[in-house]
């Protein structure tokens, strides 16, 4: 069984989703921003389909914490198992489905066997479980049928999954053959002792396809897993749960409890259930993650595995076609597959996966602007901070180098087509790039760039005085760590017009003008590559941000008032006062 589409209407962020599942992929891994309602479609897949008989919703379940607006999961199932087709399950109730997903009124020849269920939630907080039709008409569907659905989640609590109980994974596959009752009863007159004699019981052979399964999934290395008494929750009186020699699964890692949290539960679904797993990484080094995540594209044992990750390490090693992105607007989720992803979206993917768990994205030409920004928003973000207001982190901004300004436009128009809130920063003196910077901003994405004509050193230097540019050389001095390098650097701009030292006041007085001076300034250090590296962009952008209030800096600082606006929407426009003249490095 499949979900072939999703509604989700009022549940918490969710005001209305609808989404259509990708056909040809078995596993799906959500990514996107925090707070965009990975994690809750997720929780809404698992109440519709997991077998739990009773949830407690409360107020703030409803979005808006409005009540008055039920809540409303429901699923399009298709692959709907033989034994659920017969009349006396749900035979009666199927529906139909066409290529598109769409939902029809009967299984005719043209149209897939579908089954539609719905979970509805009102303000009673009574959770109502059915079957629908098109037309109206719709039975109730109780928790032991929804156990059919073969639904299971795997996220922190795990615990429960580990031990034996009525209702556990662990329990429902014993009770086939009442393999635990025996050894519990004796466990009530012996405790430990009890469970030797039952030491090669179906109970035994469990332990060992748990063992099995979760070494498989890359959970441990565990070689001697049996039942045994678990005295951890002594208040609770003993309980019967899966030991690793002498010591109980219960008091392993986090991520070692749950995979064989999700070998459990899997064994005890049965083939071709439904997996969903927040945050697939949680609790797992890289390479267990990684393992993780190849070993549910292989098993054939799933017949659908939804994921949510905030992990750069599997967006990148996940194959394109099984990532989907998560936006929200208002409450409006989309959910948008990537299987048709463009190649810029691809060297995203392969160069800054980060910038896929974020809200806010700023593609900046190469090293230099990227260094830049980031001392610049380190210095917004403290100022930010003492006003007791959200940082960049809060706003989700992720900054990636578009590693050369012909890639930044087709990046930034990827992302925005994905409905990130994202935005180029570039120079402005190839016209080669104009027609995809126009293309990009026609797709919503504000491209900042320098004044026309400058890259981003002669930027700064087009408005600097004398005094000014001889601060502005002192940086390079620190970049290039000797004051006859820099000398020469600016003298093989133009040989045949030597300058006689690095104050740029002696130059003033061998008749340079001061344009001449910016020009052979901003020439030689672009040229010799002073700021061409990240440091070297934070050099310059520390040198920014202390005399941000320079008159002589105003046009720069412009440029960077608009990255601000963008990385914080709430921030309004800092007025740029004049200022003395720029002090040194």
């Amino acid at each position: 069984m499949r979900v072939r589409r999703l509604w989700i209407e009022n549940l918490r962020g969710i005001r209305q989703l609808d989404w259509v599942l990708p056909i040809e992929q078995r596993l799906i891994a959500l990514v996107g921003p925090g707070d965009s309602g990975k994690s809750t479609i997720l929780d809404a897949i698992h109440y519709l389909l997991g077998d739990r008989w009773s949830i407690p919703f409360a107020d703030t379940d409803f979005f808006g914490v409005n009540v008055d607006d039920p809540i409303v999961i429901k699923a399009l199932l298709i692959d709907i198992p033989a034994s659920l087709r017969k009349d006396t399950a749900f035979g009666l109730w199927l529906s139909g489905v066409d290529q598109d997903g769409e939902p029809q009124q009967d299984p005719e020849d043209e149209f897939e066997p579908a089954l539609i269920v719905q979970l509805t939630v009102d303000a009673s907080l009574e959770p109502r479980w059915s079957v629908v039709r098109l037309d109206g008409t719709e039975q109730f569907l109780t928790s032991s049928q929804r156990r059919a659905f073969s639904t299971f989640k795997v996220d922190d609590r795990t615990d429960a999954q580990l031990r034996w109980s009525r209702n556990s994974p662990l329990g429902r596959m014993s009770s086939e053959d009442g393999g635990e009752r025996d050894a519990l009863a004796a466990a009530s007159r012996a405790a430990r002792e009890a469970l030797v004699d039952h030491e090669n019981s179906s109970l035994a052979d469990l332990a060992a396809r748990v063992q099995d399964r979760t070494n498989q999934i890359g959970g441990g290395s565990f070689t001697d897993i049996k039942p045994g008494l678990d005295t951890s929750r002594s208040a609770m009186g003993a309980a019967l749960a899966l030991y690793e020699d002498v010591i109980p699964l219960t008091s392993f890692g986090l991520g070692s409890r749950r995979l064989t949290s999700l070998a459990v539960q899997q064994l005890a679904a049965g083939a071709r259930s439904v997996a969903v797993v927040d945050e697939l990484e949680s609790g797992l080094e890289p390479h267990r993650a990684v393992r993780l995540l190849n070993y549910l594209l292989s098993d054939d044992g799933y017949s659908q595995v939804l994921v949510t990750t905030h992990s750069p390490v599997i967006v990148e090693q996940a194959q394109i076609e099984n990532l989907a992105t998560v936006q929200s607007q208002a409450g409006i989720v989309t959910v948008t597959s990537l299987g048709d992803a463009s190649e810029p979206m691809l060297r995203v993917r392969r160069s800054r996966p980060s910038s896929l768990l974020a809200r806010r994205v700023v593609v900046a030409e190469g090293k230099t602007e990227h260094g830049l920004l980031i001392e610049c928003i380190e210095a917004w973000d403290a100022n930010r901070a003492s006003m007791g207001l959200s940082t960049s982190a809060g706003e989700g901004l992720a900054i990636q180098d578009g590693m050369g300004g012909s890639e930044v436009a087709p990046r930034v128009q990827a992302l925005a087509d994905l409905g990130f809130v994202v935005a180029g920063f570039l120079d402005n003196d190839d016209r080669s790039i104009d027609a995809a910077v126009g293309a990009a901003e026609a797709a919503g994405a504000p491209m900042i760039r320098w004044d026309h004509g400058c890259k981003t050193e002669t930027q700064i230097c087009s408005q600097l005085s004398a005094k000014g540019l001889t601060a502005f050389i002192k940086l390079g001095v620190h970049q290039r760590s000797s004051e006859d390098t820099v000398l020469q650097d600016l003298n093989a701009v133009d040989p045949s017009k030597p300058v006689p030292s690095l104050d740029v006041e002696d130059w003033l007085i061998l008749n340079f003008t001061l344009e001449e001076a910016r020009d052979r300034i901003a020439a030689g250090s672009v040229n010799r590559k002073w700021f061409k590296e990240v440091e070297g962009g934070r050099v310059l952008g520390r040198w920014i941000v202390k005399n941000y209030e320079s008159a002589q800096l105003s046009a720069t600082v412009a440029h960077l008032e608009e990255v601000r606006a963008l990385v914080y929407p709430d921030d309004a426009e800092s007025p740029v006062e004049a200022g003395d003249e720029p002090d040194d490095a």
